[in-house]
């Protein structure tokens, strides 16, 4: 699939393909290439950056969140008390254009913590670039699907991902084995994705999401034999 036009008919609506339009002619993006993930809120594409890109010809992810599928209820409860969303109106495309940045600043809050995640490079309402997650062109898998080689490494590395993003005011507040991928060969480093649902500690439910990440990360490696108190890993990631 070499150019926007070639999407498959009916998946999205005309404003976003006249944004990927936009995109193409802007030499932003060269081409949108092939789906890398697909679901009800957003589909992942391959695309390979353009002429006035900071690196032209480079593979770059572009996600591109639906407007008629998204489940909106589950997005507000996440915006809500967010400061930096306190103008959002309820309507469904100002709700996924918010979603669709809310992302893009969390993309680079993981980047100025030092935390591994794709890095953000340009968002247009529910349209989002990021640095492209593979090898070769072949997107990386998450550990869901490939496993830990390294399961004591592992949990300790993604829980001091937890710790770093605590420091700086954040939670993940979705982590699980689903939205990591293991990136490199032979030791693959663990990042970060689909952080559109990460709140800052001012949320009100931030602690309650931040217990949820760590009990999730401990029940996946529990299944390796690593074995840690929720109560424990909480004390440590807050102090």
């Amino acid at each position: 699939m070499k150019s926007a036009d070639k999407i498959e008919t009916g998946v999205f609506d005309r404003k976003t393909m006249m944004l990927i339009y936009h995109m193409l002619n802007k030499g932003i993006i060269s081409s949108l290439d092939y789906p890398i993930s697909t679901g009800k809120e957003a589909d992942v594409f391959r695309a390979t950056t353009g002429a006035k890109f900071r690196k032209d010809g480079e593979f770059a992810a572009m996600k591109i969140f639906r407007i008629e599928t998204a489940n909106f209820i589950h997005m507000s409860d996440y915006l809500l008390n967010d400061p930096r969303f306190t103008r959002v109106r309820h309507s469904k495309r100002e709700i996924i254009n918010a979603w669709c940045q809310k992302e893009f600043k969390n993309l680079d809050i993981c980047r100025r913590a030092n935390v591994p995640a794709p890095k953000p490079f340009v968002f247009d309402k529910n349209v989002l670039l990021m640095e492209f997650i593979g090898e070769e062109g072949v997107p990386d898998s998450t550990l869901k699907q490939v496993g830990s080689e390294s399961p004591e490494e592992d949990c300790e590395t993604i829980l001091g991902y937890v710790r770093k993003l605590y420091r700086v005011g954040f939670v993940h507040a979705d982590l699980s084995e689903f939205n990591i991928l293991m990136h490199g060969y032979p030791k693959p480093v663990p990042y970060l994705i689909d952080i559109g649902q990460g709140v800052l500690l001012g949320h009100p439910k931030s602690e309650e999401f931040l217990r949820r990440d760590v009990v999730n990360v401990l029940r996946y490696f529990k299944g390796y034999g690593v074995k840690r108190d929720p109560d424990e890993v909480l004390e440590w990631v807050k102090g």
